[in-house]
């Protein structure tokens, strides 16, 4: 979802050290850790997110604020989104996204969720990518085969283990060139 239908200005640890003068190197580990907490199911994030909220001197409700200020939907991939569905292609989406930042989305971007077949998000679903369950839930939900699906993601370990699983990957870097691959796929 991020760096695909979601975009953003940066990394948030840079964000946070050109804004608040705190090194990455310093806020990066603690918000690695948390996000490695809150994105499984019925985790209570308000105490797992305390280090990084008390290292910026920031109350819950301004952290994610200023987080997701930074981010903004992609209207172009959204628009394509609906044409790909016009011609009967399905679309899921796969996210390790927590309950705050889904939850954001949802709110902010409708729109998004009216193209979108169905979504699976790690918190929701206990699955964190590269985690080969996180793609087989898939799979195994549908009539379809793994060298069926046509996977979009910004990294290279998640691709790596959906393709491991026979699922087509492609690396997103901007819609041209999804677009251009589609196309290649749907002349063969």
């Amino acid at each position: 979802m991020n760096g695909v239908f979601i975009k953003d200005s940066g990394p948030l640890s840079k964000r946070i050290e050109k804004d608040f003068k705190i090194g990455a190197d310093e806020i990066y580990p603690l918000i690695k850790t948390a996000l490695k907490q809150v994105r499984v199911p019925e985790a209570n994030s308000r105490p797992i997110w305390q280090p990084v909220l008390e290292r910026l001197k920031m109350t819950y409700e301004d952290f994610f604020k200023y987080w997701f200020g930074g981010e903004s939907l992609n209207e172009e991939l959204l628009q394509y989104t609906k044409e790909l569905r016009q011609q009967g292609y399905r679309i899921i989406i796969l996210s390790n996204n927590f309950p705050e930042r889904t939850n954001n989305y949802r709110q902010l971007y409708p729109e998004l969720f009216r193209e979108i077949d169905e979504q699976y998000f790690s918190w929701e679903t206990g699955n964190i990518k590269p985690n080969p369950e996180s793609y087989t839930q898939i799979i195994e939900k549908h009539d379809y085969l793994p060298n069926e699906y046509l996977y979009f993601d910004d990294s290279e370990e998640n691709l790596a283990s959906a393709q491991k699983l026979g699922i087509n990957v492609r690396l997103y870097q901007n819609l041209q060139d999804t677009k251009n691959f589609i196309s290649t796929l749907q002349n063969v």
